[in-house]
Order: structure tokens, then C-alpha cells, then sequence
């Protein structure tokens, strides 16, 4: 899971999770609670898929990006 998913997509990381933030990668703590809970729960779940799909190449996993846009405001 990080924030830059170029890097680990450069050196062959065969799955990376896009996170939110370089200091908090899953999660925003200026979010209400309930969608800071929200955000997280996504993330995870991208993740936990991410582990069970098969891939033969370094993939990137979004998880929700309308999510991740509200965060970004």
C-alpha cells in the first residue's frame, strides 16, 4: 500500500494498493470519523482482493476513486 505507486510499480512489485497520503497512507484523520472509517475499509478491502487475484505483472489497485477524490479537497 502506498501513496506513490509509481515506485513500487518501477521496480516489479507484482501488487500495489494506492493509499491517500505519504504520512497517512490509510486513512486522513481530518476526516469525520465515520468516513475516515469508510476510507479505510475500501482501502482494505482493495488490498485483500489485491491478494487474491492472479496477476502476472505489477498491477495497481484503486479502491474506490470517489473516495479518494473527496480526500483530496
Amino acid at each position: 500500500m502506498t501513496a506513490m505507486p509509481a515506485i513500487p510499480l518501477s521496480v516489479g512489485a507484482s501488487r500495489v494498493v494506492r493509499g491517500v497520503r505519504v504520512p497517512h497512507v490509510c486513512g486522513d484523520p481530518a476526516l469525520s470519523e465515520d468516513r475516515d472509517h469508510e476510507l479505510r475499509a475500501r482501502i482494505v478491502t482493495t488490498a485483500l482482493n489485491a491478494l487474491t487475484t492472479p496477476v502476472s505483472t505489477p498491477t495497481l489497485f484503486e479502491p474506490d476513486q470517489t473516495v479518494l477524490e473527496e480526500v483530496a479537497r
